[in-house]
């Protein structure tokens, strides 16, 4: 008898495991992408949106040492075009700015010969921007992404059921992975999780103790769903940059909460640049 319920048991979970491999077989990256564009907007309305013009608050904090910074941001994208500046009211870190201009990625230092944590992630990644990864649906450039989908299963978020894709880019390291997660009910997406782990020798980025990081995760989050126009966007965001190493473990945040989105701006030709407008 005991024998009898055992090989039950092995067949129910050998036909759950069949059953979970069917699934994921079956669900394709391409529809679940699809139903993303979906939510923020039909085929139609997406097409007459030209570009984004975003302005709110942002936030900057750091634990050991404990700092807070607040200010202002504007993020403004078009399909070719990513512009993102953040300012804060602290001298040691100024401002943010990131930008993706003519086919090219912008990082300017935030003091001489020094770029964030967040800067230098980017600057070691740049296909983050390039692939129109980075900022998510805040950006035009969202349906920009080149690389391959792998379907990677469901996970909870919150108590709420995602969809996670792995992306792997054209070319990258085997060491530095991208998985996306949508909301399995409403396929908005929500949340990146980047993470790149690197020999301890190794010296690759600037400044607040990165340099001999072991693993680094860093996370972008997107909430506050509204529907303005006919096209749903995130409204608030928060980037979560993780990294342990022999020197310690550090931990930083930058959130945005934007107010308003404007469609279909009349930018000026020269906008997306960093340098002086005169």
């Amino acid at each position: 008898m005991r024998n009898l319920f055992l090989s039950i048991i092995a067949v129910v979970l050998l036909c759950l495991v069949f059953s979970a491999e069917s699934f994921a077989q079956k669900v394709k990256p391409e529809e679940i992408i699809a139903k993303n564009l979906e939510s923020i907007g039909t085929a139609q309305k997406r097409s007459e949106v030209k570009n984004y013009f975003g302005v709110g608050i942002s936030q900057f904090s750091s634990k050991l040492p404990s700092k807070k910074a607040l200010g202002k941001i504007v993020l403004v994208s078009d399909a070719a075009n990513f512009f993102y500046l953040s300012s804060f009211n602290s001298k040691e870190y100024p401002f943010e700015k990131i930008g993706f201009f003519k086919d090219d990625v912008n990082l300017p230092y935030v003091i001489a010969g020094a770029r964030s944590p967040l800067g230098a992630f980017i600057a070691d990644h740049k296909r983050i921007l390039s692939d129109g990864l980075f900022g998510g649906a805040m950006s035009l450039r969202w349906t920009a992404k080149k690389g391959k989908y792998v379907y990677d299963g469901q996970k909870k978020i919150d108590g709420k059921k995602v969809n996670v894709l792995e992306y792997f880019p054209d070319s990258g390291s085997q060491e530095f992975s991208v998985k996306l997660f949508f909301d399995a009910e409403t396929s908005r997406h929500v949340r990146t999780e980047y993470r790149h782990t690197i020999a301890e020798k190794e010296k690759q980025f600037g400044t607040y103790g990165q340099q001999s990081g072991l693993s680094i995760e860093m996370i972008e989050d997107f909430a506050d769903f509204k529907t303005v126009d006919g096209i749903t966007l995130p409204y608030s965001s928060k980037v979560k940059y993780l990294t342990e190493s022999t020197s310690g473990t550090y931990e930083y945040e930058w959130l945005v909460n934007l107010t308003q989105y404007y469609y279909n701006q009349k930018l000026d030709p020269n906008f997306f640049t960093f340098e002086s407008k005169q």
